[in-house]
């Protein structure tokens, strides 16, 4: 019951008067655990690249929802203007968006989960916050048996090479503290750039070759914005000796289920459990 008081990923206390009524969301992963755990009604701002459920689209686009701009051009008057008894900023890049909105007197909470357990605790940490605690932990003991499921069937499974490609122009990868990196792994795969010393290398076509992954991961946004396909990356000088180029294992994923730490993470977890090891989770 209110008032009550929660400290955030920063390890800020933050006191909260009454049930919040009016939430300002600062980032898609944000606006996706509020709708989860059922706060979604309780949105009146969100940023122009929050678009899941599709609900919230429908909200921008008849003004029920106002856009409050993107992750580091946050529009500080407009939010003010919108009265909100509660914002849920992320990261550190809106470290002073957090600081410029609590001068305005407005409750801030502050998310930046650097894993899945990470992402977990969020979801019961906005659940107390907007008075859905017992909504957020159900959630949350959802996720974590629909986590377990995976891990437990991959235990004893040979692990699979992946190569996850996050851009071509130049090739670009995932390395360890990173969610898709941590995902690819708990649906037993190893990812074949886990010794990167940055989160998002940039490689060499011959890296990619010379460790030979059994399985190439591209995100979907690939097909639908710069019309790659499939064929396009088995004709890549050289590919043609990867096994994964040999054996068909080319597969799309919306990246949006790998990179935003929400709930939809444990979706992008099947979806790579069953592209990693089809034998154990039937054909993706």
């Amino acid at each position: 019951s209110y008032p009550l008081a929660v400290v955030d990923d920063f390890n800020r206390t933050i006191a909260i008067a009454e049930e919040p009524k009016r939430i300002v969301s600062l980032a898609p992963s944000n606006t996706e655990i509020l709708y989860a755990i059922g706060a979604g009604d309780k949105l009146i701002g969100v940023t122009r690249y929050c678009d899941y459920p599709q609900e919230v689209i429908e909200r921008k686009n008849t003004g029920d929802l106002a856009v409050v701009g993107g992750f580091s051009d946050v529009n500080i008057e407009l939010i003010v203007s919108l009265k909100p008894d509660l914002v849920i900023a992320f990261g550190t890049l809106q470290v002073n968006v957090v600081k410029a909105l609590e001068g305005h007197g407005i409750p801030v909470i502050a998310l930046n989960p650097q894993d899945i357990e990470g992402v977990l605790k969020d979801i019961e940490l906005v659940g107390k916050a907007v008075g859905l605690y017992k909504e957020a932990k159900q959630l949350v003991a959802n996720l974590s048996s629909r986590i377990d499921l995976v891990q437990n069937k991959v235990a004893s499974a040979p692990k699979v090479k992946v190569y996850y490609e996050l851009w071509y122009d130049p090739l670009m990868s995932v390395g360890p503290g990173t969610f898709i990196h941590d995902l690819i792994t708990i649906a037993g795969g190893e990812n074949i750039f886990h010794d990167a010393k940055t989160q998002y290398p940039i490689i060499s076509a011959e890296e990619v070759i010379s460790r030979n992954p059994d399985v190439i991961i591209l995100p979907d946004s690939y097909m639908a914005e710069y019309n790659i396909t499939v064929d396009q990356v088995k004709n890549r000088p050289g590919w043609s000796a990867i096994n994964a180029v040999k054996n068909d294992k080319i597969y799309f994923i919306d990246e949006d289920l790998l990179v935003r730490p929400g709930p939809r993470l444990v979706d992008g977890l099947e979806q790579l459990a069953k592209i990693i090891h089809p034998e154990l989770f039937g054909a993706s």
